[in-house]
This record gives C-alpha cells, structure tokens and sequence, in this order.
C-alpha cells in the first residue's frame, strides 16, 4: 500500500506535463491574439508591427517550451513562424516600419528575416537587405532565382556570387 499524500511518479509527471500544455496554450492563445490584431490593423500602422513583436515573443516561448520538452511535438510552429515572417514582411513593404527608430527598425528586421541567414553565406546585413526587397524566407529566394538577385540593391558581387553558388549547391 502507498501513502496517498506522497505523489505517484506518473501522477507527478502528468501533472507537470498538465502544466506545460497550460503554458503552452497561454503562449498560443497570445501569438493568435496578437495575430489577429496586426491582421486587422492598417497595414501602415506602428501598432501591427507591436503585435507582431508579441507574436514573435510569444511563438519563441512555445519554440523554447518544445526544444526543453521532448514530449512536446510542434511540427506547425515553423511553418507558423513562417507565416508571420511573410507577415512581417508585407508591412515593411506597406511602410509600417518607417516611423521606428534606427534600433527597433534593426530589431524588426533582423526578427524577421533570420529565416534566410539559414543559407550558408547569407549573414544579418544581407539578409536585411534581401527582407527589405520582400523575401522572408529561403523557399522565396529559390523561387527569385539567380539572375533576379541582380535586381536587389546593396549585394555586392562577392555576396552575389556566394548566395548564388549556395543555390546551386542546394538545387544539385
């Protein structure tokens, strides 16, 4: 017989597992929260770049909570990620970044546009610069294809050549 205040082994683990779904959904319910508001918002609006930020903090907690939990299985959250990038980036085109101070203009961008530093020999800067042309993510920058990088300003010949090679690379 076992004492009853003495918690189970699989009593304690379903609680701590209760707990991290309640977590979990608090940070869902929040990056849809603020999903929704930045969708509904003037696309040229400071706010929905706020929202937006909220989102991004929240999604990063839902991406940490997972990478911490091996019970956690979110295969959604990159195409999600991706779909806030995609987001993020119509805005930027909409102009919605052009009151923010230098810093927070950096932030915005370098939150956004991380996905494309995933390709070798795309660092921050010219990730930046690829974003601010409208590509948030790699399967875009696939689809430009090699020639149509010519058309985006501030790559230089060397970084033109590197993404280019990269492209190839990954096309063989």
């Amino acid at each position: 017989m076992h004492d009853e205040s003495i918690p189970q082994p699989e009593t304690a683990l379903r609680e701590e597992h209760h707990t991290i779904a309640l977590q979990l959904q608090e940070l869902a319910r929040r990056a849809r929260r603020a999903l929704l508001v930045a969708l509904a918002s003037d696309t040229h609006s400071q706010a929905a770049v706020g929202e937006l930020q909220v989102a991004d903090e929240a999604l990063s907690g839902i991406a940490e909570l997972s990478a911490q939990h091996e019970f956690v299985a979110l295969p959604e959250l990159d195409d999600v990620r991706r779909g806030v990038d995609h987001l993020a980036c119509q805005l930027y085109q909409d102009g919605a970044c052009d009151g923010l101070g230098e810093a927070e203009h950096e932030a915005f961008l370098d939150r956004h546009a991380r996905a494309l530093t995933a390709l070798d020999g795309i660092g921050p800067i010219t990730a930046r610069r690829l974003f601010a042309h409208g590509i948030s993510d790699l399967d875009q920058l696939r689809e430009l294809g090699p020639e149509a990088l010519d058309d985006i300003t501030g790559l230089n010949a060397a970084t033109l050549a590197r993404i280019r090679t990269r492209l190839a690379e990954e096309a063989k």
